[in-house]
């Protein structure tokens, strides 16, 4: 095992960014990839490590990062069918040659300002040029980012930071425009999710799907919207090579008037990682083309925003600082856990924080990943109306639910048979649900696909009222 490494730079959250990327070599010497499996830590002497997609980098990954100047290490284990002795990679951000005041927009709402290391006295950010230049901020250390939420879309900014025992400097931020969008109702009725990968070696990339196809499949179902994924954390999966895909992809769509959403699995609430979500509701095609809404899939856990008071402060905060970064009028779809089927409360997840940031809810009601008595049309009814009922009660305001299903074959009970996707649609209607979304595209036999075409979903006063 060998490790390269470098800096990123500084954040706009103040924080001193480092790539440590992990090679292997056969035993004659020669590089050699790891296609998959196999086990790798990073554990840093201070600050944190993030493990990337391999997707990213190409290779094992992690970013490091630290609000604290001066030596840092990290050392790699892995057991890759043999356990391999760890490997340690070295820096000191001290040496880094790199700006240590940085700004940039988050949005058309927002713009961060972080230097690195924490200032240690208070000092002040102005704003502007001669005779409009005014002081924006006194920060009181410790602190190392500042927000301006106070800035107009498709302006121009110039901020000066003098900061103590530091060259002060002067930054300047183009803020974007409002991005185009959708409307919520757009998404009413059936929709699906649709995942890929970007790495073309991958059985699921984004080399075999087939726009046309989707379409006319989606359109045979009477399905109005699709959920592509298109971040994981600050990945952006519409990378150059995927790009012509995803935007055939969404010409075809607004053809036939299918809603495409923006489906992004956040892992940190920090600049980066909202930066790529922001990109993705910016993202047009040449023929002008976007994403009606974003969809952040808020989970617990490693592969998403962390477990403990740590996760949970995550979780609460990343729809918000979406909200505030894109403003009001941008369609936001929060992906939550079911609090039904996993048995939770505020205290473990906090709905009213998410609820309070988004325009509709999404639980994840996966009956036969999460149950293994819920079995047959009848239980899945009683499940999804169980669902529906909890979650309206813990979201703590009214709002729009889009109740999430299955039909891949995840979990103790397998796929769900045709009668049970019926069962679902049939129940998600009757409650008033702004729709129902289906995981997952490749996950769906023909059998399911004929029970969604063969279940209309019929607009009613009541999906009307959810809609809006």
């Amino acid at each position: 095992m060998t490790l390269t490494q470098r800096p990123l730079g500084i954040s706009p959250d103040g924080l001193a960014r480092w790539l440590v990327r992990v090679g292997f070599r056969d035993a004659a010497g020669r590089p050699t990839a790891l296609i998959g499996g196999g086990d790798i830590a990073f554990t840093p002497s201070r600050g944190s490590a993030q493990w990337q997609t391999r997707a990213r980098f190409d290779a094992p990954a992690a970013i490091v990062t630290t609000a604290l100047d001066g030596p840092l290490t990290v050392a790699v284990r892995a057991a890759v069918g043999v356990r391999l002795a760890p490997v340690h990679a070295a820096t000191d951000t001290r040496a880094w040659h790199v700006p240590r005041i940085v700004a940039a927009a988050l949005g058309p709402h927002e713009v961060q300002i972080g230097w690195f290391p924490l200032a240690r006295a208070p000092f002040l950010i102005w704003r502007g040029a001669g005779n409009g230049r005014r002081a924006l901020a006194v920060l009181t250390p410790p602190c190392s980012t500042f927000r301006d939420d106070s800035v107009q879309p498709g302006r121009s900014y110039r901020y000066d930071v003098a900061i103590v025992d530091r060259t002060a400097l002067r930054l300047h931020v183009d803020v974007p425009r409002e991005p185009a969008h959708g409307r919520l109702s757009d998404l009413a009725g059936k929709a699906m999710w649709l995942s890929f990968s970007p790495d073309s070696r991958d059985p699921d990339a984004y080399t075999t799907l087939d726009p046309a196809a989707i379409v006319a499949r989606a359109t045979r179902a009477g399905v109005s919207a699709i959920e592509l994924r298109t971040t994981y954390g600050e990945f952006r999966e519409i990378t150059p090579g995927a790009r012509p895909t995803i935007d055939a992809l969404l010409d075809a769509a607004a053809a036939a008037r299918i809603a495409v959403v923006a489906w992004t699995v956040p892992r940190r609430a920090l600049f980066d990682d909202l930066q790529a979500e922001v990109e993705a509701a910016r993202h047009r095609t040449p023929g002008g083309h976007g994403f009606a809404a974003l969809a952040p899939d808020l989970e617990r856990g490693e592969y998403f925003l962390g477990d403990g008071p740590a996760g949970y402060a995550a979780l609460a905060a990343y729809p918000a600082r979406l909200r505030a970064a894109l403003g009001p009028h941008y369609p936001l779809l929060a992906t939550v856990e079911d609090p039904y089927f996993e048995r939770l409360t505020v205290r473990d997840y906090p709905y009213p924080a998410i609820a309070a940031a988004v325009d509709a809810l999404q639980p994840m009601a996966y009956w036969r990943m999460l149950s293994a008595q819920t079995v047959g049309p009848a239980a899945v009814r009683a499940s999804v109306q169980a669902s529906y009922a909890a979650l309206r009660q813990l979201a703590g305001r009214a709002l729009p639910i889009d109740v999430g299903a299955q039909t891949r074959a995840d979990g103790p009970g397998g796929a769900p048979p045709p009668g049970e996707v019926s069962a679902a649609v049939a129940e998600a209607r009757a409650l008033g649900a702004l729709g129902i979304t289906f995981y997952d595209w490749s996950g769906t036999s023909a059998a399911q696909w004929h029970a969604l075409a063969s279940t209309p979903w019929l607009v009613t006063r009541r999906t009307r009222a959810a809609a809006r």
